[in-house]
């Protein structure tokens, strides 16, 4: 059964059969948390470096391809920008 995007569902920890692996993903989606990185800057402490908050965000990134499962429904851009600023925030 394929999803929404294309992809067939693949088990946890694997990428969708068809679909790019987890370190495709990051290469693609990096510009996401570059721009959530700066968006949340301007809402942030002074002492917070927009550097720190991308190595965070790169860090959700690549934990979010990896456990990302389109049968759950969500494209991968939604499903990795709540993690990146989930991860960001913390």
């Amino acid at each position: 059964m394929k999803a929404a995007h294309g992809y067939v569902a693949a088990t946890a920890g694997q990428a969708p059969v068809g679909g790019p692996g987890p370190d495709a993903l990051v290469q693609e989606y990096a510009p996401l948390v570059k721009r959530i990185a700066n968006h949340l800057r301007a809402r942030l402490p002074d002492g917070i470096e927009v550097d720190d908050l991308v190595q965070v965000g790169l860090i959700a990134l690549l934990d979010a391809a990896r456990q990302y499962s389109p049968a759950k429904g969500a494209s991968f851009e939604t499903y990795a920008g709540i993690r990146v600023r989930g991860a960001m925030l913390d």
